[in-house]
């Protein structure tokens, strides 16, 4: 029997995973079998949701089986604005970027609450502190890839990632990436995406 000289799907470890036309372009047998053989030695990520203090292997790329979404490729990236990450109005922006869209979390620190204690009539200050985190919605995401700028709308922090979109991604730079997500309300926040993060789309897109 003839295998056919194109097929639309992707062997990840023993499952397996649709990848839609319009989201990729078609595979060849050998280039199938050596994704595959790739993903089932990248490391595991059991959830695909994103949280302000979240531990994952960052900037590298990973196998994400989600109880709920299934099993696919992706990369998360992290950027810490404003200096220290536990400071008073610090701002982290958290990515994930999988062949099929971007995911995007913004939070800001809102504010800390220490816990001094009393002994023989004096007051010491105890190291631990309470941390306030609050998160924003981003209606929209510019990415600048060469001298090409992509804006993308979303819903609640999620962009589709269009076949061109993708192209350019793979064909990155070997450098760190800019890009603006506009807030809701309007707001926008400057970060960049990691150069490790980059290296790491050749093996997502």
């Amino acid at each position: 029997m003839n295998l056919p000289q194109t097929i639309p799907v992707l062997l990840l470890g023993t499952s397996l995973a649709v990848l839609s036309p319009q989201v990729c372009p078609a595979f060849t047998v050998q280039e199938v079998a050596s994704l595959a053989k790739a993903s089932s030695d990248l490391p595991v990520v059991k959830s695909a949701g994103l949280s302000p203090d979240m531990d994952v292997p960052w900037s590298k790329a990973v196998r994400i089986v989600d109880p709920f979404e299934g099993e696919f490729l992706g990369v998360f990236d992290r950027n810490s604005l404003g200096g220290y990450l536990f400071r008073e109005g610090a701002t982290q922006v958290i990515s994930l970027w999988t062949p099929s869209s971007i995911r995007v979390l913004v939070t800001v620190n809102s504010g800390e609450a220490r816990f001094p204690f009393y002994t023989a009539g004096r007051v010491y200050p105890r190291p631990d502190f309470l941390r306030f985190v609050t998160t924003r919605k981003v209606d929209k995401l510019l990415l600048k890839v060469r001298e090409k700028v992509f804006q993308v709308d979303g819903s609640t922090g999620t962009f589709a990632v269009s076949q061109e979109l993708a192209t350019a991604l793979k064909n990155a730079p070997d450098e760190n990436l800019d890009i603006r997500l506009v807030l809701e309300g309007g707001q926008t926040v400057d970060s960049e995406i990691g150069k490790g993060t980059v290296n790491a789309w050749r093996n997502i897109y």
